[in-house]
């Protein structure tokens, strides 16, 4: 599970309760479902920093319920988990008074970047720098030591390589690189910049690989950073008291993330301003790791959200009127300024195709492997991701293998596999093959019987008779 871009932690998790569960039951809308409810209700525990009133919190919660670059994940739903960096943000920003709060902190950011190691390891690299800022806020707040700071960090990054390894990152040979570093990137106006999720803003030029590094926070923020910036400027006594020091290394680790968001190509509108490659030719192999780099730009995008949120309220905090209805019309604005036709989950309604002929059926009990001959690999092979899907979902309702899918890092020699021939007498007899057309020669050369199955040439061991064999001799291929 590690490496397909499912969800490792509910999928072992579910695993138990295999038996109990129809074969159609998926986790994925559950998810989705507690993402954004957590986003409401971590934004709403946010807003309690600086307002105590209800009204307040959940209208804070729904602008960041409403934040754009979450919503452009519906098609990548493990990264959908943004909760994580928000709550990250609120035990930075909440009062911590003595070591005991310290330490609640600290396991509750421990806890965070536990379950991001065991979701996407996108999600623990932005979550563990800013759990480790936290360690230094506190030793700054000189509510525990340095020493203890450097405990807690060691102990956060022990515990997410852990997870790491205890869900497979590390074995099977698979190369944890691959291609794009300088291209999936954010641009530097990715902020404002909709790239067409906006219904009221213009959208800038990007490359054509950005999509990954896109943070922009919606035209209702952007209006609350407007009224937020204005206000600092007409109500500079409200904030002489607000405890600054508590954003300085949230804020100072988001900047860095979002710095390496930008890569080692810097471009404005898709343009390249500054090239970054010698600084980052050293680090190559963690670069390779974390290609999308653009997706770091997150940390930030909500670091300006829930910044212009706090302040907003805490400079208007003797007129609870005046707050209340700012943050109405905001919300309201975010609402209607993202444009839902563009998720993933409306653009792709008929995505699935289903193999529905009965002779499949014959399959089960007589046979242990489905196989693509070549296998088809994302990333890596040839790869049409309908006839995978398809015969994957009936593998696996018929409790076969299958060697094919979508893996987000492979070991190097699947590659040399992608344009495998068959040779004589190199069937397996408890295989059945889906087999590209070029490939059907050499097949029937080593003997194998093959026909035709909705469209598909499938073929199996020449000695084979069972019902399965015998269906592919009513539509032969010779």
């Amino acid at each position: 599970m590690a490496l397909t871009d499912g969800n490792p932690l509910l999928a072992v998790l579910f695993k138990p309760f295999d038996a109990l569960l129809p074969p159609d039951f998926q986790y994925f809308g559950l998810w989705l479902a507690l993402g954004f409810a957590l986003m409401g209700w971590f934004g709403a525990k946010l807003v309690s920093v600086v307002s105590d009133r209800p009204t307040h919190q959940v209208l804070g919660g729904l602008l960041l319920a409403l934040a754009p670059p979450m919503a452009a994940r519906l098609g990548h739903m493990t990264l959908c988990s943004h909760w994580l960096l928000v709550a990250m943000m609120w035990l930075h920003l909440r009062a911590t008074p003595d070591a005991r709060a310290a330490k609640r902190s600290l396991l509750l950011a421990a806890g965070l970047t536990a379950v991001g190691a065991g979701t996407h390891p996108y999600l623990v690299a932005m979550l563990a720098p800013l759990a480790m800022a936290l360690s230094v806020r506190l030793a700054l707040g000189r509510v525990i030591g340095w020493g203890q700071a450097a405990l807690a960090s060691a102990g956060i990054l022990l515990l997410d390589m852990f997870i790491f390894a205890l869900f497979g990152y590390f074995v099977g040979g698979s190369h944890l690189g691959a291609e794009g570093f300088g291209q999936f990137s954010s641009d530097l106006t990715t902020l404002f910049n909709p790239q067409d999720w906006s219904r009221i803003l213009p959208s800038l030029p990007v490359a054509r690989r950005q999509a990954e590094g896109f943070g922009y926070i919606g035209a209702g923020a952007l209006l609350l950073v407007l009224l937020a910036v204005v206000g600092s400027a007409l109500r500079f006594r409200e904030l002489r008291d607000l405890s600054w020091r508590r954003a300085v290394p949230f804020t100072v680790a988001a900047l860095l993330l979002a710095l390496y968001a930008l890569s080692s190509r810097v471009t404005w509108t898709g343009q390249t301003v500054m090239d970054l490659g010698a600084v980052y030719e050293p680090f190559s192999r963690l670069t390779s790791a974390f290609r999308a780099s653009g997706r770091f730009i997150w940390p930030l995008s909500y670091a300006v959200m829930g910044g212009a949120l706090l302040l907003w309220l805490r400079q208007w905090r003797d007129r609870a009127w005046v707050r209340t209805a700012a943050l109405a019309v905001v919300v309201a604005v975010q609402a209607y300024d993202v444009r839902e036709d563009k998720s993933e989950l409306r653009r792709r309604p008929d995505g699935f195709r289903r193999l529905a002929a009965p002779e499949w059926a014959e399959m089960k009990g007589h046979y242990k492997h489905l196989a693509l001959f070549p296998p088809q690999v994302q990333w890596v092979c040839p790869y049409n991701e309908p006839l995978v899907n398809a015969a994957g979902y009936m593998a696996y309702r018929l409790g076969l293998t299958f060697n094919s899918g979508y893996v987000t890092r492979t070991p190097p020699s699947i590659a040399e596999e992608c344009n495998a021939t068959m040779r004589p007498g190199g069937l397996d007899a408890d295989t059945v093959y889906v087999v590209v057309r070029q490939q059907v020669g050499n097949f029937l050369r080593a003997g194998a019987r093959c026909g035709v199955l909705e469209g598909l040439p499938v073929c199996v061991a020449g000695a084979r008779t069972d019902a399965f064999a015998q269906a592919l001799g009513r539509t032969p291929l010779r």
